[in-house]
């Protein structure tokens, strides 16, 4: 009885001990996204996340917080390298004025399919860029995007520049998407996402953006009963990582993030292209007026001087671009 007695109270004790422990609470990560649900920001962010529960479960509480709930994509970039948010998807527009040579890939009409998109983001160029995001404390970790911006308006059609003259036309906070727009000869209106409130109530006559940005927001229900398919510019996009978090990883950790970021962004391109015919039909149904063939001789035209201002390595990176993309 005695080494019963013994024995239970030595397991009561290790009981004991075992729940005084305290419980590792997971590490939070923060992702900063200004679209809502449905876009293919939030879309990636949340498949990143399901990567991450399923290679360190319960290591890391991954908070996917969307529509713009941190702020704009610059103050989340700002916030970004203070460390207090830890990854964000975001638009390569605002980015500019933290990593200035990523403006290389906005320029217009630089890019003519995905499979050159593609050829050129996962090749040395792109990685390039992205390890220049860490001298503004900030990890590139990989690309993926939204399509080719198209643009949109509530007055009239739209077939060639002219058409666009004086229209105030929202665009990213990037000032190669002002001169570009300028270069048009519209009226270009830096506004952070989202809009629709400005569409609605004439603040803005239009904006640009690609087809699964103008489907998920519905802006056809916000006014825009135009959309001209000018394929202007590239949209991409960037998982975005905090260097002071990313930095602090383990290394096997690091890995996992970067590992699942990059499966996030191949699904993320993958929505996208699937998915941007039968978001235009359906646009088309509900009653939206869409130029399948503008005058793109006109806008490239247009869009020229943009160019000419290039220098430095920007200049040269773009050159690099349009041998490689060809």
């Amino acid at each position: 009885m005695k080494l019963i007695s013994r024995t239970l109270t030595g397991l009561a004790c290790a009981a004991s001990l075992t729940l005084a422990l305290p419980t590792l609470a997971a590490e939070k990560v923060n992702i900063g996204i200004v679209t809502g649900p449905s876009f293919v920001h939030t879309l990636s962010a949340n498949k990143f996340k399901d990567e991450v529960n399923k290679a360190l479960p319960g290591k890391y509480d991954v908070v996917v917080h969307h529509s713009a709930a941190l702020g704009s994509e610059t103050q989340v970039l700002q916030q970004l390298q203070l460390g207090t948010v830890q990854m964000s998807v975001c638009t390569t527009g605002p980015i500019e004025s933290f990593v200035p040579e990523i403006k290389a890939l906005e320029m217009p009409f630089l890019f003519s399919s995905y499979e050159a998109t593609d050829k050129v983001l996962d090749g040395p160029i792109g990685q390039d860029l992205l390890k220049r995001f860490d001298k503004a404390g900030l990890v590139g970790m990989h690309f993926l995007d939204n399509g080719f911006r198209n643009v949109t308006n509530s007055k009239h059609a739209v077939q060639g520049p002219d058409d666009l003259k004086g229209m105030k036309i929202r665009t990213m906070e990037s000032p190669t998407h002002l001169a570009i727009w300028r270069a048009i000869g519209a009226n270009p209106t830096p506004m952070a996402w989202p809009i629709t409130t400005q569409l609605q109530q004439g603040v803005l006559d239009g904006q640009e953006n690609p087809v699964s940005v103008i489907s998920a927001a519905k802006l056809n229900e916000a006014g825009q009963k135009y959309l001209s398919m000018t394929r202007h510019v590239y949209s991409a996009l960037v998982f975005v990582g905090s260097k002071a978090f990313m930095d602090k990883l383990p290394a096997a950790d690091r890995k996992v993030f970067m590992d699942a970021a990059a499966t996030a962004s191949l699904a993320g391109r993958k929505f996208v292209r699937d998915n941007e015919a039968s978001q235009l039909a359906a646009l088309k149904a509900a009653g939206m007026q869409v130029i399948e063939t503008p005058d793109l001789a006109a806008f490239r035209s247009k869009t020229e001087p943009v160019y000419a201002a290039l220098s430095g390595d920007t200049k040269r990176i773009v050159d690099e671009i349009r041998k490689a993309a060809k």
